[in-house]
């Protein structure tokens, strides 16, 4: 019943920051909590075979408990887990990938431990929110601004960039800001976001070249319309260069701010090299690398596997540009990208394929995907996912025609957030 109060000892949780506890038979799902602890709790709804509840007290602390050390912890859209040990957030993540194979029929699948890096300023990425002078993200599920002074997932030297953007245009607040940098940190792009690009130019310059002034590691600085960095058009140059370098493995990278580019440098390379190496385990072969963005999975295989022919597919214009550039750039001829979607990307292949790389939105695979997958039929299979849920749908497919699940590897990309990746490797059954 909403509102009832109850006192419940959790025996679980999720990646979303919820103690599971049951009542009555009924499972209850209770944000902030953790698993192994006594709680009271208030219901706030109730469905058909699951309650939700908002924590009142810790009455028995579990032993991952851990005070947030964000001011804005539950209140901000990032964090999720900030209430538990990180080591303990390793275990959770492990098990929601187990779990999500598990409902899926595939038993109590294998995973190869998790592979971990930093778990504090790790983001190479932001995107701040400006009200007045205030400045920070949105809250969960909502446009409510929650102000930040600090963000632990991001250098520190972008709330001070923030900061300072703020109180330039407080008087006539921006939409948002757009920061990238790049591996070392030492190249930065930011992009502001307006309602006004044609307005006022000697101001947005002013800004500029006072910004890059105050912080040298400012390497560029442009403008969009928009509300979102995904609203719009292309960005417009204002000061210095369009894209950041940066090196990727044994690669000189060029990464634009409208290019899809994974967060987490450092993490992000560990992934590439897994996904390589379950790609070519001869070190070649023919393949594709699907869903490919700005290319970096197939480049890391081209790279690393000089023998390996890869072909990428994307539908994004941008990514096919910078993929093509980093190509060229690293003297990469055994790679080859073309844009388009990637559920018809038998027609940018031709023979048979050795392997293919593929890397999907969180939505998952299509079925038009999968068919096309199980008709192609490549001898090795990566699947690189960011949700356990849709990964599992997606090899369920799979493996009931010509796939059985050989390895699965689990990436921490986004600690003490509810995300985490996979890399899944299916052989083909002969």
């Amino acid at each position: 019943m909403k509102d009832e109060i109850l006192k419940l000892k959790t025996e679980d949780m999720n990646t979303l920051g919820n103690g599971i506890a049951k009542a009555d038979g009924c499972v209850v799902f209770c944000l902030g909590a953790a698993d192994g602890e006594t709680v009271t709790v208030r219901i706030c709804d109730e469905k058909k075979n699951y309650k939700t509840a908002e924590l009142v007290t810790v009455d028995e602390p579990s032993p991952h408990r851990q005070e947030p050390d964000c001011p804005v912890f539950g209140k901000c859209g990032g964090c999720t887990l900030r209430h538990i040990t990180y080591a303990h957030e390793t275990e959770v993540k492990t098990a929601a990938v187990k779990a999500a194979l598990r409902r899926a029929g595939f038993g109590d699948v294998s995973i190869s431990g998790i592979v971990t890096d930093t778990a504090e300023r790790y983001r190479n990425k932001a995107v701040f929110r400006f009200e007045g002078d205030a400045f920070g993200f949105s809250a969960e599920r909502s446009n409510e601004l929650i102000p930040v002074s600090d963000c632990l997932l991001c250098p520190s030297l972008f709330t001070d960039i923030a900061g300072f953007t703020a109180e330039y245009f407080a008087a006539a607040p921006l939409n948002y800001l757009y920061l990238r940098q790049n591996g070392d940190g030492s190249e930065i792009i930011c992009v502001i976001g307006t309602d006004n690009e044609n307005k006022n130019e000697a101001k947005f310059e002013k800004y500029a070249e006072e910004l890059t002034e105050k912080f040298p590691g400012v390497c560029g600085v442009l403008i969009k319309n928009g509300m979102h960095p995904e609203d719009g058009g292309a960005s417009r140059l204002i000061r210095g260069k369009k894209e950041i370098s940066t090196s990727f493995l044994s690669m000189k990278l060029s990464v634009s701010p409208d290019s899809f580019f994974q967060v987490n440098h450092a993490m992000a390379q560990k992934l590439c090299q897994k996904a390589a190496k379950y790609a070519c385990p001869d070190g070649g072969g023919y393949g594709a690398d699907l869903y490919c963005g700005t290319g970096i999975i197939g480049l890391s295989v081209a790279s690393l596997y000089p023998d390996a022919n890869i072909t990428g597919v994307e539908i994004n214009e941008a990514a096919v540009r910078d993929a093509k550039k980093n190509a060229a750039a690293n003297g990469l001829s055994n790679i080859g990208f073309f844009c388009g979607d990637s559920a018809d990307f038998a027609k940018s292949i031709y023979g048979s394929l050795d392997f293919v790389t593929i890397d999907p939105p969180r939505a998952g695979c299509s079925d038009k995907m999968i068919k096309e997958l199980l008709r192609i039929a490549p001898e090795r299979l990566v699947y690189v996912s960011c949700d356990p849920s849709t990964l599992a749908r997606d090899l369920k497919k799979l493996c009931e025609n010509k796939y059985r699940i050989k390895e699965v590897s689990v990436f921490d990309l986004f600690p003490r957030t509810k995300h985490v990746e996979t890399v899944c490797l299916l052989s083909k059954f002969h």
